[in-house]
């Protein structure tokens, strides 16, 4: 009806009124009434991913430049044998191997496989290996967890100064290329250079880069290994000469991805007197022990650092990081022990720790990487070495009892205080599993003489949670 017939006739426009009051009542009657609706549901599946198989990858024997400094190396041989422990969650008992290469060559990596088998459940499998270097160019003990292989990989640890030597380990244990970008960076913030990006290493192969190939007279670096293709599992080795004495070896594990909460627990500190006594020598200042950061945003971090031992001894302290920069922090006038450190930054940053030993005249030292939260059953090796010693610290607020086990023996309670730590002594050669110690960070250290080495404790990568798909 338009405004035209509405105005013609008084009747018509009678008419009209009553008309637009009976469709007046039908719409309210509509608005009350339910309207039919009419919806097309897709038919979704919820799908849980199947595991996959469980991979680490073992670095193999520790190595020797054919050069001093390694800048001019051109090849690579092997400075020893390295001896491994592995195993699976199948409950065979662990298997000791060594690896070495033909007449003094360099040892293949290990690669150790847990089959998923089908299941939604992540397979168990640990593997970790060690290694006593004593020749005139490369002496110490190393000490390190087979690595699982990733797309990502954060390594703090090393320097490239006048004898120091700092090589990074490549190993790609898939059946496809890996192109591997290396992000480098230290005191003065990322190192810019040829050679960093589109690194290629070959399926089911392994390279070993000399770090000093890319920047000289580092002093702290910090590496970020970045992979596409294959996954690799990615390490470093440092060794240390001053003038003509080796002053130890380490085989530097991967650390915990960047956090604006860090734990580091193992943390090794002795012979304090006698690292006085002799850092003030040129060339043995690096003996000291530092805590080693990484702050890889944009904004500057502002690190609360806490340093204590299981018995509550120990230092706080607070410092800023410059963001993009490798800052190194003295650890000075700690007591003998065995230490967490624990760091609350206002960014996200990556950290390790440096420490040293002195027995006689044998110098040896270690890096100790943060260490993830520990989360479902973690199965770890314990490699062979002097005095074994596993740290649960609990950065947590409440206390965890957590449960340590064997393939052979009893079960083992182990209480963790909140903001506190704890150590247990482990048998060498051996695997065993951390349950109901979601939350806790783990590592394992050694100590004895001049050797000492530590290396954190890393949960399975989990499976993915269960996703609905849809066609």
């Amino acid at each position: 009806m338009t405004r035209r017939t509405l105005v013609t006739t008084g009747v018509r426009a009678l008419v009209g009124v009553v008309t637009l009051a009976v469709g007046a009542g039908v719409i309210a009657a509509a608005s009350v009434l339910p309207l039919p609706t009419v919806s097309d549901s897709p038919a979704g599946r919820l799908v849980t991913p199947v595991a996959l198989d469980q991979q680490r990858v073992c670095s193999g024997s520790l190595l020797r430049l054919a050069g001093q400094s390694g800048g001019s190396a051109t090849s690579l041989s092997a400075a020893g044998v390295a001896s491994t422990v592995t195993g699976a969650g199948d409950g065979d008992a662990p298997e000791v191997t060594t690896l070495s290469g033909p007449s003094g060559a360099r040892s293949k990596p290990l690669l150790v496989t847990a089959g998923a088998k089908g299941s939604t459940s992540v397979p168990l499998v640990a593997a970790a290996q060690s290694q006593q270097a004593a020749s005139t160019d490369l002496t110490g003990f190393a000490a390190s967890a087979c690595t699982e292989p990733t797309s990502s990989t954060w390594l703090v640890g090393g320097s490239t100064e006048t004898g120091r030597t700092t090589l990074i380990d490549l190993v790609n244990p898939t059946d496809v290329n890996s192109t591997v970008d290396l992000a480098l960076y230290g005191e003065d913030g990322k190192v810019e250079g040829p050679g960093l990006k589109g690194i290629v290493v070959g399926p089911n192969s392994e390279k070993v880069v000399p770090l000093s190939g890319f920047a000289t007279n580092l002093s702290s670096p910090v590496v970020h290994v970045v992979s596409q293709g294959g996954l690799i599992g990615a390490t470093l080795q440092v060794g240390i000469v001053r003038t003509l004495e080796p002053g130890g070896a380490d085989t530097v594990s991967p650390a915990a991805p960047p956090s604006t909460e860090v734990t580091i627990p193992g943390i090794i500190v002795r012979d304090g007197q006698a690292i006085q006594g002799r850092a003030g020598d040129e060339g043995y200042g690096d003996l000291t022990t530092i805590l080693r950061t990484f702050v890889p945003g944009s904004a500057d971090a502002d690190l609360d650092i806490q340093l204590r031992t299981p018995k509550g001894t120990g230092a706080t302290f607070s410092v800023t990081a410059r963001a993009g920069q490798v800052t190194d922090v003295p650890l000075d006038g700690l007591a003998d022990g065995q230490y967490t450190a624990t760091i609350s930054s206002s960014a996200k940053v990556v950290a390790g720790v440096r420490s040293s030993s002195i027995s006689g005249d044998a110098i040896d030292l270690a890096w100790t990487g943060s260490a993830p939260r520990i989360s479902g059953t973690t199965m770890f090796a314990v490699a062979q070495g002097p005095n074994a010693t596993l740290t649960l610290a609990n950065p947590t607020g409440k206390a965890v009892a957590a449960t340590l086990r064997s393939a052979s023996g009893a079960p083992t309670t182990l209480t963790v205080p909140a903001g506190s730590s704890t150590l247990q002594l482990l048998r060498t050669g051996t695997v065993l599993t951390l349950s109901k110690a979601d939350g806790l960070r783990a590592a394992v250290s050694y100590s004895a003489g001049a050797r000492i080495a530590a290396y954190p404790l890393f949960s399975p990568s989990s499976v993915s949670s269960p996703v609905k798909v849809y066609p």
